[in-house]
């Protein structure tokens, strides 16, 4: 289940809520569902309705799926790739909570701060397509999460380690502060002021 319940969009109290109704699910995913509820101790109405709400309460994950702009740039950056683009909007790997953790440390609260860095991230879509060279399958949403590193390397040495040890701890830590410096210079800022910690 879904770590938190807690979501990115402010969701109005109990006093306005709908009733969804959804057929044609294939048997084996409502096997899925039921079996997931019964571990997690919930009815499946509960787990679903605690599902639906995480998943499009995800500021970053509704941008990713409804921005045209995001969909106009990762066409782009599977073309500077020579890559395939994933067709999936849900291949991205980052998890609701990796999101809510990329808002938290750089400050998001709406789809407004997320069309910001997004048009600000756009002209240095080049630099992450340049450090993703060789793959050969782009997820969609890659060209917002370059934007929100693009956001992120204008920031200081502790917010960008703080991202690091919370989304990025599998590569080098030297190696992720490479990849800033590089968003930094294509943005013509100073080097890092590097910091004993």
């Amino acid at each position: 289940m879904v770590a938190s319940t807690v979501s990115d969009l402010p969701l109005s109290d109990r006093g306005d809520l709908r009733t969804l109704t959804v057929r044609n699910i294939p048997s084996a995913v409502d096997e899925a569902i039921t079996e997931q509820a019964r571990k997690a101790g919930r009815s499946k109405s509960d787990f679903l309705q605690e599902f639906l709400v995480a998943t499009f309460g995800d500021l970053i994950g509704n941008f990713i799926r409804t921005s045209e702009l995001v969909a106009l740039m990762d066409r782009e950056m599977a073309r500077m790739m020579d890559a395939e683009l994933r067709e999936s909007p849900y291949d991205a790997g980052l998890t609701l909570d990796g999101h809510r953790e990329f808002c938290r440390i750089l400050g998001i609260l709406s789809e407004a701060d997320l069309q910001r860095i997004m048009m600000a991230g756009v002209p240095h879509l080049s630099v992450r397509a340049r450090q993703l060279e060789g793959l050969t399958r782009l997820s969609q949403g890659a060209s917002l999460y370059a934007a929100l590193l693009a956001e992120a390397a204008t920031r200081d040495e502790k917010t960008l380690l703080t991202l690091y040890r919370s989304q990025f701890h599998m590569m080098s830590e030297e190696g992720f502060l490479e990849e800033a410096e590089e968003f930094r210079a294509a943005m013509r800022l100073p080097p890092l002021e590097r910091e004993d910690f």
